[in-house]
């Protein structure tokens, strides 16, 4: 299964590391690359746009 995830904050990064635990492909985004690149590291796929999370 696929899932994306918008918002790396405080309660997004969390989950969405807990997405990725569980063996989702995992696509993210957030205004921020920094905040997402430990999750890229782990396996997750960076998206450049929210657009590109839905697609």
């Amino acid at each position: 299964m696929k899932v994306g995830f918008i918002g790396l904050g405080n309660m997004g990064h969390p989950m969405a590391a807990n997405i990725l635990k569980a063996g989702y492909n995992l696509t993210v985004y957030d205004v921020r690359r920094e905040m997402g690149q430990n999750l890229e590291a782990a396996g997750a796929k960076w998206a450049v746009s929210p657009k590109d999370v839905a697609a």
